[in-house]
């Protein structure tokens, strides 16, 4: 039976999306290229955090707010569906200040975002040593975000694909898409492996790949991939209380008793693979930071590949031109904060309900009115 909807794209967009679709009594089938979770969601460092600045789109902070109001209760709920914890936990965060010369800015920055009612309080070095003992007690000072939380990124996606499978979601890993159908103007469906699946609905969500689509259906996706690389070290020490970062980079002890540091920002094509210069830099910042962590040992590195769009902010609606075509990508930085509010926004309008939120900023036939 074919179903209502394929999703295309297994992270945590796209199972948030198949998630609360399947609660709506959708059918639903989810195809994924790899694995489950295995893209930019397995890669990241999940990290539930608002944190705007005067290049943010505001439109983009209100959804990043909503989304993470969100997190609480679906955490819950998917614990109660699925008995599966994605790792949803307070993780405050510390900003640190290690020279002179970015106290002022940091004092800017902190006036600007407590103006914009963001929870943040400026803390000397003696108030940042005493919320975090491990700092580097050179530090000049530092903003603090107590109100920030993680996740297990790769456990939330498959939670909320359990929890959609269970509801009747069907699951294809090692699922290339081969090509789209089309039947004039209206998408009727993909090929996967020369076989044929009919939908209603497509849904893009298949984050840095989804400019893959754009020849096919003859409308530009402008989704490049933009790759980050981090590390996880592993000591006996007690884990970091706080979220640690700096302009350099940040560090935060996950669940699983890891630390990760992260990360870079490359333009580097489609290349997920480490290198040793990124890696490099991301290990000479740990004991600039926390000294104590300069005797970790090291356990991995990895690199995704984030979706990133020209003005920052994520393709969320109808693929103009087309029937049958919705888009969830390009969240860049913000997949995993995102994912509750898409699911929710995207299933919305695929029922022809008016979203929570207003979507014009993210509307996709942007980027043909700029080249028109």
């Amino acid at each position: 039976m074919s179903p209502d909807v394929i999703v295309v794209g297994a992270g945590a967009i796209g199972t948030s999306i198949a998630y609360q679709l399947a609660k709506a009594g959708v059918k639903v089938t989810v195809v994924e290229r790899g694995q489950l979770g295995g893209g930019a969601t397995g890669a990241s460092a999940g990290m539930i955090q608002i944190n705007p600045d005067r290049t943010t789109p505001p439109a983009l902070s209100t959804l990043e707010v909503e989304s993470a109001r969100l997190f609480p209760a679906l955490a819950t709920e998917l614990l109660d569906r699925t008995g599966m914890d994605i790792g949803y936990r307070p993780a405050p965060l510390l900003h640190v200040a290690l020279h002179d010369g970015e106290e002022p800015r940091l004092r800017s920055h902190r006036g600007w975002q407590a103006e914009h009612g963001v929870v943040v309080a400026w803390v000397d070095r003696t108030a940042a040593l005493d919320l975090e003992p491990a700092l580097n007690p050179d530090i000049r000072a530092a903003l603090y975000y107590p109100d920030n939380h993680q996740v297990m990124p790769r456990d939330l996606a498959r939670a909320l694909a359990r929890a959609a499978v269970d509801l009747g979601t069907v699951l294809r890993e090692g699922a290339p898409v081969d090509r789209v159908l089309t039947d004039g103007d209206r998408v009727i469906g993909v090929a996967i492996g020369g076989e044929a699946v009919h939908t209603g609905e497509v849904v893009i969500a298949n984050g840095a790949w989804a400019s893959a689509w754009s020849d096919a259906l003859h409308t530009p996706i402008p989704i490049r991939p933009v790759r980050g690389q981090m590390v996880a070290l592993r000591t006996s020490r007690t884990a970091l209380r706080n979220v640690v970062s700096s302009a350099e980079g940040y560090l935060l002890t996950k669940p699983d008793g890891s630390t990760y540091v992260g990360t870079t920002v490359e333009e580097a094509g489609y290349d997920a693979r480490p290198t040793a210069a990124g890696i490099g830099r991301l290990l000479a910042m740990v004991p600039r930071l926390v000294p104590r962590l300069a005797d970790a040992t090291f356990e991995s590195a990895w690199a995704g590949l984030r979706p990133a769009t020209s003005d920052g902010l994520p393709l969320l609606g109808r693929l103009p031109g087309w029937h049958g075509v919705t888009i969830a990508a390009g969240h860049f930085r913000d997949g995993i904060l995102l994912a509750p509010i898409t699911g929710e926004v995207i299933a919305d309008l695929l029922a022809r309900r008016r979203p929570r939120l207003p979507l014009d900023a993210f509307d996709p036939s942007r980027f043909l009115v700029r080249a028109a």
